[in-house]
């Protein structure tokens, strides 16, 4: 690693700053490495220098300062000097030697009790965990429909003066009460709140009216609902566990793209069409941090297994085994904008809460007010993006084939094709 990518470890900019600074050869003693680890002294502010480690496999680091920032400044300096060759290579100390000893104990896994007592023990453990939760986030909802009653009270124009930390209070008590679906969906509401425009009161109330509806149904949920208001409380199932159970075979074609940042995870979310089930499915990547998920798939289309998760519509899946993308060929299209917007309706009887929906048509063109209107006339409104620039470049004024994502209130190009062609990308 380079000196800037070094520094890009800090957990702050201070850190770095302060790592910048300490790193002189005035500051340390006894620095050197080995191929598994670097360490050094560092002098502080007692009379002992500190001691520093840094494990090279994986850059985790140990430091005998009170900091409580992790990679301290010290663990980041000592990587900066060792970035610039002045950690000469040699034995580690026995201090060094006993932290790594102590990290490799800690990953060797405990052998498991299999014996008929503790596998009872395990799954009575896992009964009364699951039955907290289960208490937890009823205790959740509970507090939710006080709240949303008490909205219902003020009225909805309210919203719009209350400050963030009231917000945050009502979010806290959703993730304390184990329901981060809950809190996900009230950040999503106080963004519509905070973001105002012309008509943020009739989307805040779109979207009450949807988190009242989760609350009503979430003390008692119809079985054909009861996996997607889980899932929508903020229950999960780990990929892992998806993959264990049957494949979708199929030829995918990937063509919908959309990257969200909510400051603490990035996601990327794919929308993919499958030929034979005729219907789309999702694939997301999530990235915490400063790392970046990337697509999971590329553009284009690929025969291949797709698993999917309990619920959702489009349903969620997880990659499986593919063969090698090829260019995307035409897919069947929805005639009208009537026709698809009415081909919404059984997805949202199976998952009444989701926002964001493929939609496609033939022979639309782009009007002024960017409006896109089909062959009977009707139209709708066209999110003003590079996409829909990229769109206008490609065909000029003539009809072309739109697919894109549509959210209740407009409609984001995602793809285009000559009538009756392939599709191309432009978001």
């Amino acid at each position: 690693m380079d000196v800037d990518a070094v520094l890009a470890l800090s957990p702050d900019k201070q850190v770095a700053g302060s790592a910048a600074r300490l790193a002189a050869p005035g500051n340390w003693s006894e620095l050197g490495h080995d191929e598994h680890a670097l360490w050094g002294l560092c002098k502080g502010s007692g009379k002992k220098p500190y001691q520093v480690c840094v494990d090279l496999t994986d850059r985790a680091t140990t430091c005998s300062c009170p900091s409580r920032k992790f990679p301290c400044k010290h663990a980041v300096a000592v990587q900066v000097m060792h970035a610039r060759g002045n950690a000469p290579a040699g034995q580690p100390p026995e201090w060094v030697s006993e932290w790594q000893h102590r990290r490799e104990v800690r990953k060797t896994p405990k052998p498991l009790d299999d014996s008929p007592e503790a596998v009872a023990r395990r799954a009575a453990q896992r009964a009364k965990t699951v039955e907290a939760r289960d208490l937890a986030v009823q205790g959740g909802v509970a507090g939710l429909r006080e709240w949303l009653a008490d909205v219902a009270r003020r009225g909805v124009a309210e919203l719009a003066g209350r400050d963030r930390g009231w917000w945050e209070s009502i979010m806290r008590r959703m993730v304390d009460a184990q329901a981060p679906g809950l809190a996900g969906a009230l950040e999503d509401l106080a963004t519509v709140v905070f973001s105002g425009g012309q008509h943020w009161a009739e989307r805040a109330a779109d979207r009450l009216g949807s988190l009242h509806l989760l609350a009503t149904l979430a003390a008692n949920p119809p079985p054909e609902l009861n996996d997607v208001i889980r899932m929508r409380l903020g229950y999960t199932v780990t990929e892992q566990e998806v993959r264990e159970k049957p494949a979708w075979h199929d030829s995918w074609v990937v063509l919908l793209r959309k990257d969200e940042d909510d400051g603490r995870v990035r996601t990327t979310r794919q929308w993919v069409w499958g030929r034979e089930r005729r219907e789309w499915v999702t694939v997301i990547r999530h990235a915490a941090g400063n790392a970046i998920p990337g697509p999971a798939l590329p553009v284009g289309e690929f025969t291949g297994d797709l698993h999917p998760y309990p619920a959702g519509a489009p349903r969620r899946m997880a990659v499986g085994d593919r063969d090698p993308s090829t260019a995307a060929r035409p897919i069947e299209l929805s005639a009208t904008w009537t026709d698809a917007l009415a081909g919404l309706e059984p997805l949202l009887r199976q998952d009444p809460w989701q926002r964001l929906h493929p939609l496609t048509c033939k022979h639309v063109r782009l009007a002024e007010g960017l409006h896109a209107i089909d062959a009977d006339g009707r139209a709708l409104p066209v999110v003003d993006d590079l996409a829909a620039d990229r769109a206008l470049a490609i065909h000029g004024g003539q009809p072309f084939d739109a697919i894109g994502l549509w959210d209740g209130w407009s409609f984001r190009l995602g793809a285009v094709a000559e009538p009756g062609g392939a599709p191309e990308v432009v978001s």
